[in-house]
């Protein structure tokens, strides 16, 4: 067999053995990412300004930086529960605590400025959606698969 075709293979195993969670986890954020830096910036900007008062600045927020540990998570097998931890869950966790600041800046004068203007429905993006995330990837399924196991092949 080929290298590339054994590393394809390799791959293609590690991310269909991953679970249900951390598969739907990685295609929401590469799926968030993808809108705000490729799709976004050829959006209008009268409904750019008007999506910020809902998602805050960064609609990627952290979900950009967690791709690469959910893929991580997929492929190696050794430190998983550091790695959704340290990698996912306290950007994660961030997100939260800059969502509840916002939420506490939510009464401040906007001066008819879009970019000031805080939604109450922001809630629901910076920390309703990051608290699910987590949730869902600290069900007992994922904490199974986090357990550190041996490298196939490794010598």
């Amino acid at each position: 067999m080929p290298p590339t075709k054994h590393i394809l293979r390799r791959i293609l195993d590690a991310v269909s053995a991953a679970p249900p969670a951390l598969l739907a986890y990685a295609l929401f954020a590469i799926m968030v990412t993808l809108a705000d830096f490729v799709v976004l910036p050829f959006a209008p900007a009268s409904f750019r300004t008007s999506l910020v008062q809902y998602t805050g600045w960064g609609a990627s927020g952290p979900y950009a930086f967690t791709i690469f540990f959910a893929f991580q998570l997929m492929l190696q097998r050794q430190r998983r529960g550091f790695v959704r931890f340290f990698g996912i869950t306290v950007l994660l966790l961030i997100m939260i605590t800059l969502g509840n600041f916002d939420l506490s800046e939510i009464d401040q004068p906007n001066y008819n400025n879009p970019y000031l203007t805080i939604s109450p429905w922001r809630r629901v993006w910076t920390i309703f959606i990051p608290v699910i995330w987590i949730m869902l990837l600290h069900t007992p399924g994922m904490n199974r698969f986090c357990r550190e196991t041996p490298e196939p092949n490794a010598t």
